[in-house]
């Protein structure tokens, strides 16, 4: 199962994912897919956001090096074989080594999961596109961790990933059934 890797975006701790804030529903499906992957021997990878001062975009100081802001939530900590990145600004792969990890682990097929719908997972997907992976996004576990954006937001992300991206948007049932059978 070397050839599937899960890719968990932003869901670290300074991004404030607790019990009853806004999409922490998501949690509990996200490590559904994280515990199926398991099962099925492909790797999980968590990609999160780090920022510097000098970086001079916002959540600098909440997402700094060395800080509890980057780290994984409790729900979904890095088991075992789990990989950590860390990306420097929109994209899973901005100025990092994910590339170059999924390309030595023989990863042909990325699934997506992760906030925010519009933002990381749109320009993710978009990376892994042109990287020639194949990108499923798992629609269930993925979400605009806004509450305040309009409602097209989701979907409008959603039409670029299968439309543009021609990759896969489908539900965390049929991301198990067709993607992580057990090993």
């Amino acid at each position: 199962m070397a050839e599937t890797a899960i890719i968990i975006l932003d869901l670290a701790k300074g991004y404030g994912w607790k019990a009853g804030a806004y999409g922490y529903d998501m949690v509990a499906r996200v490590r559904r897919l994280k515990d199926a992957a398991y099962a099925a021997g492909a790797q999980v990878i968590h990609v999160n956001s780090m920022r510097r001062p000098t970086d001079g975009v916002a959540n600098a100081d909440r997402m700094a090096p060395g800080g509890e802001g980057i780290q994984v939530i409790d729900e979904l900590q890095p088991v075992d074989k789990d990989i950590l990145i860390y990306k420097r600004y929109l994209s899973g792969f901005s100025h990092n080594d994910l590339d170059y990890t999924l390309r030595t682990m023989g990863a042909k097929r990325v699934l997506i999961a992760g906030a925010s719908t519009d933002n990381t997972v749109l320009w993710t997907a978009a990376d892994a596109f042109q990287n020639r992976y194949q990108v499923v996004v798992v629609e269930d576990c993925t979400m605009v961790h806004r509450e305040q954006e309009p409602p097209g937001a989701q979907e409008g992300a959603l039409r670029i990933i299968r439309g543009v991206l021609h990759s896969e948007v489908i539900s965390l049932e049929e991301a198990i059934r067709k993607y992580l059978t057990p090993a």
